[in-house]
């Protein structure tokens, strides 16, 4: 099963609509669209990044051909574009697959059960919450925390698997060990930064500090990992070790590691290889949404400069 692996829309569409198209141009033959959580939350277009998820997993009968031709009406694309776009969004009908994570909970009244969000955040949560349409607020309560693929050996989930709607992987990297992490792959997000790590049953260490320079390593979340020597884009999943993989996808629509391109993550279960890529798209329009839906000016500004 060829799958792209994406998380952390947060209401984004610009660089939603960017992967999509993507994809459809550069990956041949995806059978999956797995959707890591926080599809809301932070940006100014939660229905049309919710529209547009529940076309990929349900198609036209529960998402109607007008609402996905409204949504790709953006003023920077031609006729042409908008009509290659469209076509994209079809390939992928009904190949979607997504979880939940903590800011689709929130804004659904499902508050985490471990801390608090942030003055900004809350704030653009309590936003999202008052604009939501009812189908969108049903299928955000509806999602799950995490999707296992057994016979494919992985599973994905927003932030770990003992704690999937909670903040400590943000705060402490530390809490992943070899015993909480239930599949040989796990893929998740959180934290807007990519990542694999390997763990054994004694040590962890670095598999790849994918697309991010050593200046830019937040310690705070790297307490006791020291960061890989090579910088690998892709790389094969090791099957004769008995190694596990945390693999974090970045995100699509707020990437924090000094990259505003949108991220996602290529995986074939079968040939066991894994590939980063990033996305250039609208960085302009998606902050001007930001702006236009009054929310906190800091928000505008981190999805221009990637932090």
């Amino acid at each position: 099963m060829k799958c792209v692996i994406i998380s952390d829309i947060h209401s984004n569409v610009d660089a939603l609509l960017a992967i999509i198209k993507e994809i459809a141009e550069k990956e041949n033959h995806v059978d999956r669209i797995l959707i890591g959580g926080d599809i809301v939350g932070y940006g100014g277009a939660p229905n049309e990044c919710c529209n547009l998820v529940r076309y990929l997993v349900y198609g036209r009968k529960k998402v109607r051909g007008e609402l996905i031709q409204k949504i790709i009406e953006q003023p920077y694309f031609d006729t042409a574009q908008k009509n290659n776009l469209l076509d994209a969004i079809t390939l992928f009908e009904k190949k979607g697959l997504a979880i939940g994570g903590n800011h689709d909970k929130e804004a659904v009244g499902e508050p985490s059960l471990t801390s608090e969000m942030n003055p900004v955040a809350k704030t653009a949560i309590d936003w999202t919450s008052g604009v939501l349409t009812r189908e969108n607020r049903k299928f955000l309560k509806r999602l799950a925390f995490r999707l296992k693929f057994r016979k494919d050996g992985f599973e994905i989930v927003h932030s770990t698997p003992a704690y999937p709607r909670g903040y400590e992987y943000a705060k402490n990297a530390c809490i992943l060990k070899y015993t909480t992490l239930w599949s040989r792959v796990t893929f998740g997000g959180h934290t807007h930064r990519p990542a694999a790590y390997i763990y054994t049953k004694e040590v962890r260490t670095v598999s790849a500090s994918v697309l991010i320079p050593a200046d830019n390593y937040d310690m705070r979340l790297m307490l006791i990992e020291k960061q890989s020597t090579t910088r690998e884009e892709s790389f094969d999943i090791e099957t004769t070790k008995d190694w596990k993989y945390y693999i974090n996808v970045g995100s699509v629509g707020q990437p924090r590691d000094g990259n505003p391109q949108a991220c996602y993550v290529v995986f074939d279960s079968v040939s066991k290889h894994l590939c980063f890529k990033r996305v250039p798209y609208n960085t302009e329009a998606a902050s001007q949404k930001i702006t236009e839906a009054k929310l906190p000016g800091e928000l505008a500004q981190r999805v221009l400069k990637g932090v």
